[in-house]
């Protein structure tokens, strides 16, 4: 196995992150990479610190003259990609030495996977390790993937119509081919790219889950997702798990319990800003009945099932 790895850096404003991030994508024990940095015209001193890389041969560096967006940068980076197995490396995350070569074994061994991730450790702006992300999936999950298991399409279809189960680009590895057949990232997104990305990619094949945690997703303030509104987040939410679930023709439970899954999302939002999700209410539930006139009792089903969680 000596496929050319290829490994998109997406920077963005986040200087004081790049440099762990940088040296653990060099750290690697898997040698045939090329590390393609695409700096989204970084107002900090990202290019500053990226350019004591530029001479190093396996980094080629493009400083974007327009700032569009972290899905146009995505898009930029595998258009500059030579190989067929391709890394989003998020700027302030970091990983494992044996993180690439972990996921280009399994897309070798696994012809049939158009992705692999790895479960990830979630660490703070400091990079302390908080917990791991394994935790946080729900029992269906967790039960299939305790261990290391090739994730058939179908599951990860239903799976990521529940909750992203890949919270983290950089823990995965895809193939450019695939990538390029489904369109990339779509930059209508602007909060919610990567699980739109997942749910069309999962539509193409499997995906293998490595259950060693090999990547460190950092959590903070300032991360892409945090710096939206939550009005912002849950319609997209909405908007992009519809599109999935009409796309999958689910059947009439399934399509049940996809809208009640809906409802989840959205109450389960309120714990993180009950301020924030007040205000947004009224927006949110308009933007809601254009997909099921029965959204109201959904989020009631929710709640309820929160509050009885909470008595309990």
């Amino acid at each position: 196995m000596n496929d050319l790895a290829s490994i998109v850096v997406t920077s963005y404003n986040h200087a004081e992150y790049l440099a762990q991030r940088m040296d653990s994508i060099l750290a690697q024990t898997y040698e045939n990479m090329e590390i393609v940095v695409v700096d989204d015209c970084s107002t900090d001193n990202s290019l500053e610190i990226l350019n004591k890389y530029a001479s190093h041969p396996k980094v080629k560096i493009f400083p974007l003259q327009k700032n569009g967006g972290y899905a146009n940068a995505c898009n930029f980076g595998v258009s500059q990609c030579r190989g067929e197995f391709v890394m989003f490396a998020e700027c302030d995350d970091f990983n494992s030495p044996e993180h690439v070569a972990a996921l280009m074994q399994a897309l070798n061994s696994h012809p049939s996977a158009v992705a692999a991730y790895c479960r990830s450790h979630i660490v703070d702006s400091c990079g302390n390790t908080l917990r791991d992300d394994y935790q946080c999936r729900e029992p269906s999950f967790r039960n299939i993937c305790a261990n290391s298991a090739l994730i058939p399409a179908k599951i990860m279809q239903r799976f990521l119509l529940r909750s992203c189960v890949i919270p983290n680009m950089s823990a995965a590895m895809f193939r450019r081919t695939e990538f390029l057949k489904i369109g990339g990232l779509s930059t209508k997104f602007t909060a919610c790219a990567d699980w739109d990305f997942w749910c069309r990619l999962a539509e193409r094949g499997d995906v293998y889950y490595v259950a060693t945690p090999l990547n460190f997703f950092r959590t903070h303030p300032e991360s892409v997702r945090s710096t939206f509104s939550m009005q912002r987040q849950v319609c997209e939410m909405m908007e992009l798990l519809d599109a999935s679930a009409n796309r999958l023709s689910l059947t009439f439970t399934e399509r049940i319990s996809f809208n009640v899954a809906l409802g989840d999302i959205w109450a389960g939002q309120f714990s993180a800003n009950p301020t924030a999700w007040v205000k947004s209410f009224w927006p949110i539930l308009k933007k809601s009945t254009s997909y099921s006139i029965f959204s109201i009792l959904y989020l009631c089903i929710s709640v309820c099932k929160i509050l009885r969680r909470k008595i309990a």
